[in-house]
């Protein structure tokens, strides 16, 4: 009998393998962009989007223009697709811009000036125009392409410079504030065209933006700056949820600031005696102590308001509720602004959905706030908090 008979052969075990995360289009390590600004180090996944937010959108301008090449770095590198391209000229950095500093062309139809850019690299016309028909069907121009610059609405001339921009087939495109002229429907219409955008051509973009809200719409990561300092990069939730310091709080979600003294720490929970009266419970941030002065911020749509005489019930259990008198109620279309004024004058927003508020008591009703620990950050008071 020919084989092998009663002998059991196993089948050599395979090794489980992790999928790879795919290398950053774009990394950006110890980037000096301005003389007092510290450095910068940033990255961008194949396809993804990454928007800068801050109070100063000039130092976002000049970051993007250090990136694409038109002003000096201060040091540090960038690098595309895996090539240093910190000493390249602009056109060789596989990376375009998008910004107003860089219009249309007055004198060419739209068209032409989606075809510029591939027209200056030596291209053929024939070809150079069949490109930006290809562009001009992708962003929406159709019936259009003969117009001018000046008979563009203001979305329209946006559409043609991401052509204009997308035509050459960059790694990286980057966008300066480019929601800011835009009206309110043309502003949320554009960053849907970006994602699709993103999708059919595996584009990874980086945008600054001035407003808030705009940040919001971006879907993916927020870089948050104060000045020229960058201070978190994460997406919308953790930047609402877990902000890493008290500047983040107060400019991306618009928090309430309440000073007041630890009482004890523990599980990472800080037991807050605020000097607006109440005690609360709050996580604890880093290098917080106990005795330590301290600032809680807590969202104003994470404020539960209790009114009337029956309150909380907290103070048989030997809590001290933050109690205050409801000052005025605005109805804003999709929430509830409220303003209640505590004993020694400190005022706190709280924000609740029409469904939950729809009997507001008059101003003057007293109030009693609470809210999850989980809800509030306490912060050690430092330098550059306001």
């Amino acid at each position: 009998m020919s084989g092998l008979s009663g002998v059991s052969r196993m089948a050599p075990k395979q090794r489980s393998t992790r999928p790879s995360r795919p290398k950053p289009v774009l990394e950006v390590a110890g980037l000096g962009a301005a003389i007092d600004a510290p450095p910068v180090d940033l990255s961008l996944q194949p396809g993804a989007t990454l928007t800068l937010f801050g109070n100063q959108p000039a130092a976002l301008s000049r970051l993007l223009d250090v990136l694409a090449g038109f002003l000096p770095s201060l040091g540090g590198t960038i690098t595309v697709s895996g090539e240093n391209v910190t000493s390249r000229a602009p056109a060789e950095r596989r990376m375009r811009i998008v910004s107003p500093r860089d219009p249309l062309f007055p004198h060419l139809d739209l068209r032409d000036n989606i075809a510029f850019s591939l027209r200056a690299s030596r291209q053929g016309r024939t070809e150079a125009r069949a490109a930006a028909g290809r562009m001009i069907s992708l962003l929406g121009l159709d019936g259009i392409a003969g117009l001018r610059p000046a008979e563009l609405s203001p979305e329209q001339s946006l559409r043609v410079r991401l052509a204009r921009a997308l035509v050459t087939s960059p790694d990286v495109l980057l966008l300066d504030d480019p929601l800011h002229t835009l009206d309110p429907h043309a502003a949320r219409r554009i960053p849907i065209l970006l994602g699709t955008l993103s999708r059919a051509l595996n584009l990874s973009v980086i945008q600054s933006v001035s407003r808030r809200e705009d940040a919001l719409r971006s879907g993916g990561e927020i870089a948050v700056f104060h000045d020229n300092r960058l201070l978190q990069c994460a997406d919308a939730a953790r930047l609402y949820d877990r902000p890493n310091c008290v500047e983040i709080a107060t400019l991306f979600g618009e928090t309430n600031t309440l000073p007041g003294q630890v009482l004890d720490i523990g599980d990472d929970v800080a037991r807050v005696h605020l000097a607006c009266g109440g005690i609360v419970d709050a996580m604890a941030a880093e290098n917080l102590a106990e005795g330590q002065e301290c600032l809680v911020c807590v969202l104003p749509d994470r404020i539960s308001p209790f009114f009337g005489a029956h309150g909380l019930g907290m103070d048989d259990e030997g809590e001290t509720p933050v109690r205050g008198v409801l000052t005025d109620s605005t109805h804003l279309g999709d929430h509830i602004r409220m303003r209640v004024r505590c004993a020694e004058g400190t005022e706190i927003e709280l924000r609740r959905p029409p469904l939950q508020a729809q009997k507001i008591p008059a101003p003057g009703t007293a109030v009693q706030l609470a809210w999850p620990a989980a809800h509030a950050t306490a912060f050690p008071p430092g330098a550059g908090m306001y």
